[in-house]
């Protein structure tokens, strides 16, 4: 009898050094269900100019509950090139939500280059169909612009009156956010309303993504976003999308076990949004001629020949 009870002590004891010398299982699926990327191309309107281009992200599981991600947009927007860059470092529970740090460098070739840098914090939030997701930081850039000059007529001969007009871009320092509350009326169909704050201006904003699959891990979409907001914060443009990953799955499940979003082609808002114009004083030119030199508008005399 005795040796039976030590039999069971024993055993008892055995079995909880098992569970202790067992590999702890972490209770969430990874944060990057794999290597996977996404790529698609778009065009539309953006401020009353036309836009077009391609946008694309890879996705990179570090190990448990830790992934990144880099995006790349380029395209043409009011017939000149643009392209953005982003970064995404971040934590996520594929049944919970998300928390990270992104990063993103917007260029745009106008009036010599301005561009526009955002350091945010991301979040999402999922529970059952619904997702809230978003970046809030604080964005800042570069100054520039532009000088043209006209001449009036003066009782109707030249010289006459010189008007100066500069235009430009100055992107101050200031607080941004991109947030979307998005629902799936399927688990291959999204739609969400949300709100931008770039460049010291709010809009709201709208889209959809309507996905089908394709097989062997991809999956094809056509998408349509809208913004509408203060002044020239406005817009609509679409495309159509191909997600690819390891194996087959639904939108729904792509969006929280793979790819965060591709915040990069609102960030032009953050520039166009701080456009800026104003004329110089009028300036009377007798017996001579408006030039520019050396950046600086200069009355010149002039031979105005025999009288």
């Amino acid at each position: 009898m005795l040796a039976g009870a030590l039999g069971v002590v024993s055993l008892a004891v055995n079995s909880a050094r098992a569970e202790v010398l067992a590999p702890t299982k972490t209770p969430y699926a990874p944060a990057v269900d794999g290597i996977n990327g996404k790529i698609d191309g778009f065009g539309g309107s953006l401020a009353n100019h036309g836009i077009y281009g391609s946008r694309g992200s890879i996705s990179i599981p570090l190990g448990g509950q830790w992934g990144a991600q880099i995006d790349g947009v380029a395209g043409s927007f009011d017939q000149r090139f643009f392209g953005s860059i982003g970064g995404h470092f971040f934590w996520r529970n594929p049944a919970q939500g998300l928390v990270g740090i992104y990063v993103n460098h917007t260029h745009w070739d106008q009036f010599g280059g301005a561009h526009v840098t955002q350091v945010a914090g991301e979040g999402e939030y999922y529970w059952q169909r619904w997702t809230l997701q978003g970046i809030a930081g604080v964005e800042f850039g570069n100054s520039v612009s532009n000088t043209t000059t006209s001449i009036m007529p003066q009782n109707g001969i030249v010289p006459g009156v010189a008007t100066t007009f500069t235009e430009g871009y100055d992107v101050k320092t200031r607080f941004f956010d991109q947030v979307n509350l998005k629902y799936y009326l399927t688990d291959n169909w999204d739609a969400y309303v949300g709100h931008r704050y770039l460049g010291g201006k709010n809009a709201l904003a709208l889209g959809t993504d309507f996905a089908l699959p394709l097989g062997h891990g991809i999956m094809g979409s056509a998408f349509v976003e809208g913004r509408v907001g203060e002044n020239d914060f406005h817009g609509v443009w679409g495309g159509v999308r191909f997600y690819f990953a390891a194996s087959d799955k639904p939108l729904i499940a792509r969006h929280r076990q793979d790819d965060p979003v591709i915040w990069g082609v609102d960030s032009l808002f953050s520039i166009i949004n701080s456009y800026f114009s104003n004329g110089s004083s009028n300036q009377f030119c007798s017996d001579g001629d408006l030039l520019n030199v050396g950046g600086q508008n200069e009355c010149f005399l002039f031979d105005a020949g025999p009288t």
